[in-house]
């Protein structure tokens, strides 16, 4: 592979209509368009001495997917590609009227991913987002042997606990430290007791996770 591939179908994917454009028309890296199978995105990364071509592959994925077949069929398929290894789920964070927050709907992703599949999510908060962080994240796993290890998915998700996200790092290091896991997180905040526990650990960052 000499350069990075985008997915033609997402042109007919409302929500990523935008992206195969903006990609193609960007400056910098040069894309090209191509029929991708089992994922959205593919980027060639360096190889060491004799190891084979190492590509990054990734599906977009967007609230409205959470939960469906056809979501977990792709994150099926784009485990079982080079062993697991170099791959990722970028996140589009969109509110969508009639359907669940785009916070819950990454909470509720990662949360089906635990104990199966072990793979980054990437969350955007836009479509003109992604190449930035798509390519931060190959320079990152670029400078290994493989994909960064995957991070504990409570410690994902808790920067997105909040009726105003991102929680500052202060608080999510608070919240990992008095609770064990994303459900004892929502249990404490639900209780009495517990918001007040919050409340003394993080003072006015309390009611944003609280609201939450």
């Amino acid at each position: 592979m000499s350069g990075p591939l985008i997915c033609r179908s997402l042109r007919g994917r409302p929500d990523w209509t935008s992206l195969v454009p903006a990609l193609l028309q960007g400056k910098g890296v040069r894309w090209r368009e191509a029929k991708l199978d089992t994922h959205d995105v593919a980027i060639p990364l360096p190889s060491i001495g004799g190891q084979s071509q190492r590509v990054l592959r990734a599906i977009l994925l967007s609230p409205s997917d959470v939960g469906k077949d056809e979501c977990r069929g792709r994150i099926q398929r784009l485990s079982r590609l080079s062993g697991g290894q170099d791959v990722a789920i970028v996140f589009l964070l969109k509110q969508e009227q009639g359907q669940m927050s785009a916070t819950a709907a990454l909470m509720t992703l990662q949360l089906d991913l635990v104990g199966e599949f072990e793979m980054p999510v990437i969350p955007v908060n836009s479509v003109q987002a992604v190449p930035t962080n798509l390519m931060a994240f190959h320079r990152q796993i670029s400078t290994g042997s493989g994909s960064p290890k995957t991070a504990n998915p409570a410690q994902s998700l808790l920067p997105y606990c909040s009726d105003r996200p991102p929680l500052p790092e202060h608080a999510v290091n608070v919240l990992t430290d008095i609770t064990s896991n994303i459900r004892d997180l929502l249990d404490t905040a639900s209780t009495p007791a517990g918001q007040i526990k919050m409340a003394e650990f993080l003072g006015d960052s309390s009611q944003s996770a609280i609201s939450f």
